[in-house]
């Protein structure tokens, strides 16, 4: 099983025993060959899991989103319906409808209520369409599932876009600086960052209820509480400060 992640972080909660996690940032080609040998070696599906930010006005931080298709400017790619549904019914509550792929940030909700006027689509991310054409070129099933960590209503802090690595993980001192030059962004910052704990806080849960594998059909199953052992534990997220805050496409975080 291939999991494709923004963060560093996402890419934590995502591991399990034969699950190979790739955190690209929206570069999903910079990981394409390790991907692809990753399929050689036996990998069965590829799925998008994280975080993302919300587009249908109902969504709210820490609602689920199971794509039922990815879309990219005019082109759209199916997700694999059997799979979907079998993500769904392990997410009580969650919306299914498309996602909607973007090469940068979404910071202001004029922006966010446009993408959705255009796709139809309930969120919005940076991995899903890449990961889902790379999934069709290797003929394997792909899904998406994603946590809402910024509602389409939220406006996001300038400082929030400009601190992820090629690598997933964040440039603090980026965002530092933008600070200094621009304290008034605190405010902002602090809300999204408690929104932000919510979203990661609904990842985890719903990783427990997704199993080991993410519901596959090609893999045998654990249910809910045999999976994750001590990673609530590794992954403190008592505090806001523990958090370095970093936005891609929609509220992006860092533990």
């Amino acid at each position: 099983m291939i999991v494709i992640t923004g963060l560093r972080a996402e890419a934590r909660i995502a591991s399990a025993p034969g699950v190979s996690v790739f955190a690209c940032n929206g570069n999903v080609g910079l990981r394409a060959q390790a991907i692809k040998r990753a399929v050689s070696a036996g990998a069965p599906a590829i799925l998008s899991f994280g975080v993302a930010g919300g587009l249908s006005s109902h969504l709210t931080a820490g609602d689920w989103v199971v794509a039922t298709g990815v879309i990219s400017g005019s082109q759209r790619i199916e997700t694999n319906n059997e799979w979907s549904s079998r993500l769904a019914e392990r997410l009580p509550g969650a919306e299914l409808g498309d996602i909607v792929t973007v090469e940068g940030p979404v910071l202001h909700p004029i922006h966010k209520r446009r993408l959705n006027m255009a796709t139809g689509a309930s969120a919005v991310d940076m991995e899903s369409f890449q990961a889902a054409v790379l999934s069709d070129e290797l003929g394997i099933p792909f899904a998406a599932v994603r946590v809402i960590a910024d509602a389409a209503d939220q406006k996001l802090p300038p400082a929030a876009a400009l601190g992820l690595r090629p690598d997933g993980s964040v440039a603090v001192g980026a965002v530092l600086r933008s600070l200094l030059r621009k304290p008034s962004q605190i405010p902002s910052l602090v809300s999204v960052t408690i929104d932000a704990l919510i979203a990661f806080r609904a990842l985890l849960r719903g990783r427990d209820r997704l199993g080991p594998h993410f519901a596959s059909l090609l893999r045998p199953e654990l249910r809910g509480g045999e999976l994750r052992g001590d990673l609530t534990e590794s992954l403190d997220l008592s505090t806001p400060t523990d958090f370095a805050l970093q936005v891609g496409c929609g509220c992006r975080v860092m533990i």
